[in-house]
């Protein structure tokens, strides 16, 4: 998927974003964020936990992102200037687009987003490909976060190895990935996409690494040393079908198919979600989620 498409799906995506954002929560507290000097967001998306990073980091830490897409950069740096503006009621959920449009951007370009109050705390965000990172300087970073974009990347080893580049000696990793297996979200959005007609298979497999030992030599393969990785399970708050969790490669086929077979997958994904309900489960996802560190 190219950056277009998630421009297009950047302000649904906050609804989706705010649960595998559990994810980071668990790598930040595994990573010990709160005692870096300098932290980067590899693929930031809307910046959902960035408002949180900056209440719990250290007064001088440094906290860069970056995101594929410029309206992903556009909207994390809209809530943090309304979180930063108002901290008392500054909440980062309900952005406008008006207040996207509007956010003080002035001296905004493609590449970096400058502006005196996010340097003051310092805050940077811009747009850039973790394949590629040539704004960011060797041994510049303690702690590297990328949360569930690794398996996006057309060239995953270029995308690590430029990790490994950015990270001081010493420095911290810390990635998360989907496991196929474990993703009901997914198995039951191409369930009904295929009994609707619209598809004859799975049209996107997050990615090849699908067990610890696939991604732990995967790490090691780059350089990466003390790696931790575990399995982590999380709930999506997917209660009824307005909630609308369609992922983007799913919404481009939806955008282009006959109404009918439209209204055929919307009832049918309703029906699923009942069967859950009825259940009492929650609809999943499954990470492998993984710390390591850069050699001294």
């Amino acid at each position: 998927m190219n950056h277009h498409t998630w421009d297009a799906y950047s302000r649904s995506y906050l609804n989706i974003q705010k649960n595998p954002a559990s994810f980071q929560l668990s790598l930040m507290n595994m990573l010990r964020f709160e005692e870096a000097e300098e932290i980067l967001d590899a693929g930031c998306a809307g910046g959902q936990l960035h408002q949180y990073i900056l209440q719990q980091k250290k007064n001088n830490c440094k906290l860069a992102a970056c995101d594929f897409s410029i309206e992903m950069v556009k909207l994390a740096a809209a809530r943090m200037l309304k979180f930063l503006n108002n901290p008392l009621h500054g909440g980062i959920s309900e952005i406008s687009p008006e207040e996207i449009e509007n956010a003080d951007l002035s001296t905004f370009d493609i590449s970096s987003l400058d502006c005196p109050l996010l340097e003051q705390n310092n805050y940077k965000i811009f747009q850039g490909d973790v394949q590629s990172l040539p704004q960011l300087n060797n041994n510049q970073f303690d702690i590297y976060i990328s949360n569930m974009v690794i398996h996006l990347v057309e060239n995953k080893d270029q995308a690590i190895q430029e990790a490994f580049r950015v990270l001081k000696p010493g420095g911290k990793i810390g990635i998360v990935i989907p496991v196929a297996s474990g993703n009901v979200m997914m198995k039951t959005l191409t369930k009904c996409f295929i009994e609707a007609g619209l598809i004859k298979e799975i049209p996107f497999k997050p990615t090849n690494i699908e067990t610890r030992e696939d991604i732990i030599n995967f790490m090691s393969k780059h350089g990466f040393q003390d790696i931790i990785c575990w399995n982590q399970t999380i709930p999506f708050d997917l209660f009824e079908i307005n909630d609308n969790y369609i992922f983007p490669q799913f919404k481009e086929i939806l955008d282009k198919a006959p109404k009918e077979q439209v209204d055929q997958f919307y009832a049918l994904y309703k029906q699923e979600i009942s069967n859950r309900l009825t259940q009492n489960l929650p609809f999943t996802v499954e990470s492998l989620s993984l710390i390591a560190k850069k050699p001294l």
